[in-house]
């Protein structure tokens, strides 16, 4: 199960690294076409916007996963190797909680986006859904991910 999980976090970190090349070249292609007297395509402003949002959320599961995010262990390397482990399972359970919680918010906006057929109106016509699925799709692997850690967690502190 665990090597399930990974392969579909590595499957959404690459769709975020393919969304960024995209982003990086789009808007590199708009800026050579200003230059060189040329009209830019209008939507790739919107589809950039959208992209960033994808992104964020493609990519903060396995993020986590690999320990690559931001933190910052000031206090926290202080403590002792047991102290330490009782952090681990605190942020765990923390972690979870939290992206429950949005992931919650994020299914009910995005299905009432659905629901009343809200459309996003710029440049492309998007319903507003497909831009805010990726919320609770991300979310939900965070929530896992969470457990992941709380478990990895509770190993270490019940180990003797």
């Amino acid at each position: 199960m665990d090597k399930l999980f990974d392969k579909l976090l590595n499957s959404m970190a690459f769709i975020a690294g393919f969304l960024l090349l995209f982003v990086t070249f789009s808007i590199g292609y708009t800026i050579f076409s200003r230059m060189a007297g040329f009209y830019s395509p209008v939507w790739i402003v919107q589809f950039n916007e959208y992209a960033l949002l994808w992104i964020t959320f493609l990519g903060t599961a396995w993020a986590l996963a690999r320990n690559k995010h931001v933190s910052i262990d000031l206090l926290t390397s202080r403590f002792s190797q047991k102290n330490q482990n009782y952090f681990k399972l605190f942020h765990g359970i923390l972690g979870t909680v939290i992206c429950l919680v949005l992931f919650w918010y994020g299914y009910g906006v995005t299905l009432g986006q659905f629901k009343r057929g809200i459309i996003d109106v710029q440049a492309v016509d998007v319903p507003k859904y497909l831009i805010l699925l990726i919320i609770p799709i991300g979310f939900s692997f965070l929530v896992v991910q969470f457990l992941r850690i709380f478990f990895i967690a509770l190993k270490q502190v019940t180990r003797k």
